[in-house]
């Protein structure tokens, strides 16, 4: 269960002996117990399992998943050795019972003796695998003989190490008669001494031309130094030249611009003072303007006072009218957020009270006496009564009588209209209200005090839109004004055009001396600037001349140089002649080292051969004496027979232990060729169904599993392990179709339980898996379990029905 937990099974059966209770349990803490109707236990855990399969009758299991077909099943055989034991046993007897008796001669009992015959005896010569076995005959003949060859192979090996050691001692003599020959060392000493005089006269040769190669390097330097140093006096010599004219022009130009300076002064002194006039001119109008302007501004003072204080008797009333509209508001506390909460939890306790009244019930006591009903201690009229939650009425003599309108909902429609209530008044007490009716009034007020507030503010603004306060100042200020105001004394229209006119004077003379005095003052930057490039030009004339010295000496110098120039050119081009007839004339010094090298590395390797051969001649000679004195030869010719004898013993016991393995293979031949007997019922069986799903195709049966191994479809073989998923599906029910088909015909008829099975077929191969499955139902029970009604809606058959009968 994908949840978690162990499945569960218990069932109940009526068998003659009386009906008896099967329970198991699967995956974790596996079960089986069978008990009685009285619920004691029969049976457990295996004990159980084969009380349950005693109920098949006679034992028989059936081959490896022939009963139950398992979900996802893609193999012929269990992957449990005991199961796929007792399956292939169970196919043996099945196909014994259906093809008769073995052939007496090649299956029978004498075919069993033989064949253990044959067993043993190779089991006293060899293992299973037909390698020898230890401690047996071949294998000690064949250990004597690895053991003699081994020493045989020792002394062989020494027997060949003294011949090569006298071989050896014989070359060795011939070697050091020719190294040690008088004429050999002689032309040895001569080929070093002539090598060493000519690697002698290659090294001088070598060191002259090293002088050469540096004299023609020195005369190259030398030239180039000549040729540099004309090119820097010649550029010195431009320099001060380029500088003098430079120098010349800078002084031209700034004598120029200090004229033009001058000139644009004078000019900008005059325009100044022009424009100094017109402003004192402007200025004196302006004055007899402003004079005029009081004396106007006066009468308009006097008019704004009045203006003024009409104002600000108006603004100040207002003022009292908006500070008395919010003290006023500042009472009320309500808010329309406040009554919209408070409507709210009037209309949820309304909504409750009307679910109370739809509930409520009507109860009127009648009365034939004095005596009374009471409800909390208080007599109860005759007039009728709403209830609309649980109430309880004493009745004097009788006892409590207890009435709930809501059928177990009372309580709860009692609490949820006590929480209205609540939040009800919760509200209306922020709106300092005792019912909605009362804040509503509340609210109405206090945004009417809002709009009242609001037009005030308006009003003041118009009036005093910098308050009272600052309308107060502009009173003062206004007054002060008027009373400073003095009669007219000239007329402002004959004023203006006069002024008029001077500021336009003024304004041209401002223009032309603004004019002047920036075309001054650019000539005066103009002036220094030039001045001082006239300065930096014979700053820089005077450095090229302190650089390059006397006229004279230089010029000198410069002579000097181009006439010594073509002889120190001639000195170089000799020097690199002489170096060149020396790099052509030279021997060739890697060669002469290394002959020297090489004649010298023959001296002293023939020295060393010399000493190598003497210690070389000792040493066999020390070892030829030993191996003389053990006898080798003799002691090697006994061994040898002595092999040859152990190698002849071991290849006779090895040609029966061959001889053996034919026949027991020969006989397993023959068994295989008998047991073919065995295939044709099964493969009868299974060839209708198999040409249902792949027609022509055959299927090989191993004769040791009795089972298929390999599918050939056109001519093709296949074997199983590479078919796919679907088609492995199909031959493994198919196989166990044919199997319950055998059991069948030999009267022991089994069902068959497919348990949510072909789950990788396609449609079209498990619409012919149907086809086969019906064919078989013919004449034996075929039972399926899946949850996959839609995909087995095609395979028909009679589907099983449950009832639970209540005992």
């Amino acid at each position: 269960p994908h949840a978690g937990g162990a499945p569960e099974v218990t069932i109940e059966v009526d068998l003659p002996q009386g009906r008896f209770a099967l329970s198991k349990r699967w995956l974790s803490r596996a079960m089986a117990r069978v008990t009685d109707a009285t619920g004691r236990i029969l049976a457990q855990d295996d004990e159980a399992e084969a009380w349950i399969a005693s109920l098949l009758g006679s034992g028989l299991s059936g081959p490896s998943g022939l009963l139950w077909v398992r979900q996802g099943l893609l193999g012929l055989d269990s992957d449990d050795r005991a199961e796929r034991e007792r399956g292939l046993a169970t196919r043996r007897d099945l196909m014994s019972s259906v093809a008769g008796e073995i052939d007496m001669m090649t299956g029978g009992r004498r075919m069993d003796g033989v064949l253990d015959r044959v067993k043993e005896a190779l089991a006293v010569l060899a293992t299973g695998t037909g390698k020898p076995k230890t401690g047996g005959d071949w294998a000690r003949a064949l250990d004597e003989a690895a053991a003699l060859s081994a020493q045989e192979a020792v002394l062989r090996q020494k027997a060949i190490t003294l011949g090569g050691d006298l071989l050896r001692r014989t070359q060795i003599l011939r070697d050091q008669a020719r190294l040690t020959d008088p004429g050999a060392s002689k032309a040895r000493d001569a080929a070093l001494d002539e090598a060493t005089v000519a690697h002698d006269a290659a090294l001088a040769h070598a060191a002259r031309l090293t002088d050469a190669l540096r004299e023609v390097k020195l005369a190259d330097l030398t030239a180039k130094a000549a040729v540099t140093e004309i090119s820097r006096i010649e550029r010195l010599a431009d320099r001060v030249q380029t500088a003098t004219a430079a120098a010349e022009r800078a002084a031209a130009k700034a004598a120029t611009d200090r004229d033009r300076a001058v000139e644009l002064a004078g000019r900008d002194v005059a325009l100044t003072a022009a424009a100094a006039e017109a402003a004192q001119q402007t200025r004196t109008l302006r004055l007899r303007l402003s004079a005029a302007q009081k004396a106007r501004l006066g009468l308009a003072a006097r008019q704004r006072v009045a203006d003024l204080t009409r104002s600000l008797t108006r603004a100040t009333a207002l003022q009292s009218l908006q500070q008395s509209a919010r003290a006023r508001r500042t009472l009320l506390k309500v808010t329309a957020q406040a009554v919209a909460q408070a409507e709210k939890a009037q209309a949820v306790s309304d909504r409750l009270g009307a679910q109370a009244d739809a509930q409520a019930v009507t109860l009127q006591f009648t009365y034939a006496g004095p005596g009374r009903a009471l409800r909390d201690s208080a007599p109860v009229d005759a007039a009728p009564l709403r209830l609309q939650s649980r109430t309880d009425f004493v009745l004097p003599g009788l006892g409590t009588l207890s009435v709930d309108p809501g059928a177990g909902r009372g309580g709860d429609l009692t609490a949820a209209m006590t929480e209205a209530a609540a939040v009800l008044s919760r509200h209306l007490a922020a709106c300092e209200a005792t019912d909605l009716a009362e804040a509503r009034h509340h609210l109405t007020t206090a945004q009417r005090l809002d709009e009242e507030i609001r037009q005030t503010e308006i009003a003041l603004a118009d009036l005093a839109p910098d308050g009272v306060d600052a309308l107060r100042q502009a009173l003062a200020s206004g007054m002060a004004e008027a009373d400073m105001a003095t009669d007219a004394a000239e007329d402002p229209g004959l004023v203006e055009p006069l002024l008029a006119r001077a500021e336009v004077a003024e304004a041209d003379a401002l223009a032309l001396s603004a004019t002047a005095h920036r075309l001054a003052t650019a000539a005066g930057e103009q002036r220094a600037k030039s001045e001082a490039d006239a300065m930096s030009a014979v700053r820089q004339r005077d450095e090229a001349r302190t650089e390059a010295g006397d006229p004279d000496d230089l010029a000198r110098a410069l002579a000097a140089l181009r006439a010594a120039l073509p002889i120190q050119q001639n000195h170089c081009a000799a020097a690199a002649a002489t170096a060149a007839r020396l790099q052509a004339e030279a021997p060739d010094l890697q060669t002469a080292a290394a002959r020297l090298a090489r004649a010298a590395s023959a001296s002293q390797q023939a020295r060393h051969e010399a000493d190598r051969l003497r210690e070389e001649l000792t040493g066999l000679n020390t070892r030829i004496e030993v191996l003389a004195e053990q006898g080798i030869e003799e002691t090697l010719d006994g061994i040898t027979g002595a092999r040859a004898a152990a190698e002849r013993r071991a290849g006779r016991l090895d040609a029966e232990v061959q001889s053996l393995i034919r026949l027991r293979r020969a006989l397993d031949d023959a068994r295989a060729q008998a047991r073919d007997a065995y295939f044709g019922p099964v493969l009868r069986e299974l060839e209708p169904l198999l040409a249902i799903l792949h027609p022509d195709a055959v299927l090989q049966i191993d004769d040791a599993t009795l089972l298929p191994v390999t599918l050939t479809r056109a001519g093709q073989p296949e074997s199983l392990d590479i078919l796919s998923g679907g088609t492995r599906e199909q031959l493994a029910i198919l196989t166990r179709l044919a199997f319950a088909r055998l059991f069948a015909r030999g009267g022991q008829a089994v069902p068959v339980i497919l348990d949510d099975a072909l789950v990788h077929s396609d449609d079209d191969r498990i619409e012919a898996m149907f086809t086969a499955l019906h064919r078989v139902a013919r004449d034996q029970q075929i039972i399926v379990l899946t949850c996959r009604q839609r995909a087995f809606a095609p395979l028909g058959g009679d589907r099983a029905r449950v009832e639970v009968t209540a005992l």
